[in-house]
């Protein structure tokens, strides 16, 4: 029976030791393609420079909205590095296109599905990577997705920034987002801009357009680490009471909560 245990447990570490040393694995973050295979097992890399793979789960398949062709179309959209705590790190942002007919689909409502890998640089200079979200978030539409960037919110806290537009019954939107590095969950969305232009262009009542706009705070000391900022709203917004546009022009103080994980308004 002693004999049987430790085969079992010796079958067992050797089943567990190839997957860390896997994970403990370097990336090349110059070598786009090899990225893209490692990280999504791709079969190959086409001329554009996208991954061709299969889904293995019909998760993947549905999240990712599989392409008529029969594979998941994914390419590099954005690198960026940036740095918290002396520590080195780098963000590369994947889009998953849907195409139709060898075109990718252009209908309203077609984004793009992002990934996000994490990376940290070791002592040695190479680059590890901390975590991977496959299929995220959906971006865009019309086919094509948004803006990606970093957006600095404390001293060691870094967002990433996604930046979006949208139009629909002759109203256009503009859209950001900003995602915490550190678990990848959302800590702040907003309507950058909105008008009605499209629809009430020539009923000067009814017609609006404002803009929004984040003043950070740094010098304001928080116990969070994260900068408060004002959020500055200028321009009209429709007041269905009264039937037209009136003014919007305000000022709001948010902060960092630690419970939600989010900003929120602060009372003033």
């Amino acid at each position: 029976m002693e004999k049987i245990i430790l085969t079992a447990v010796f079958a067992l570490y050797t089943t567990l030791v190839p997957a860390q040393i896997e994970i403990s694995k370097t990336f090349d973050l110059e070598d786009n393609s090899t990225l893209l295979i490692r990280l999504f097992d791709a079969d190959s890399i086409t001329e554009a420079g996208e991954a061709l793979w299969e889904p293995y789960t019909y998760a993947d398949e549905l999240s990712a909205n599989l392409s008529d062709d029969g594979w998941m179309h994914t390419r590099l959209d954005t690198l960026l590095f940036y740095t918290t705590y002396d520590i080195e790190r780098a963000v590369a942002v994947f889009e998953t296109l849907h195409y139709e007919g060898g075109a990718v689909s252009d209908c309203h409502d077609c984004g793009v599905q992002i990934s996000i890998a994490i990376f940290s640089r070791r002592a040695d200079g190479n680059w590890i990577i901390e975590r991977f979200a496959k299929h995220h978030a959906s971006l865009g539409g019309g086919g094509h997705g948004g803006d990606i960037g970093l957006a600095q919110l404390g001293e060691n806290q870094t967002c990433l920034s996604l930046q979006m537009s949208w139009m629909g019954q002759g109203v256009y939107a503009e859209f950001l987002s900003f995602l915490n590095l550190e678990d990848l969950e959302k800590v702040f969305n907003l309507t950058i801009h909105e008008d009605n232009m499209g629809m009430l262009a020539e009923d000067f009542e009814r017609s609006y357009s404002f803009d929004k706009a984040i003043q950070l705070l740094p010098t304001v000391e928080t116990v969070t680490g994260w900068w408060e900022f004002d959020l500055v709203t200028q321009g009209t917004e429709p007041d269905n009471d009264v039937d037209r546009a009136v003014p919007a022009n305000t000022v709001e103080r948010y902060a960092f909560n630690w419970e939600t994980g989010t900003y929120m308004k602060v009372c003033r």
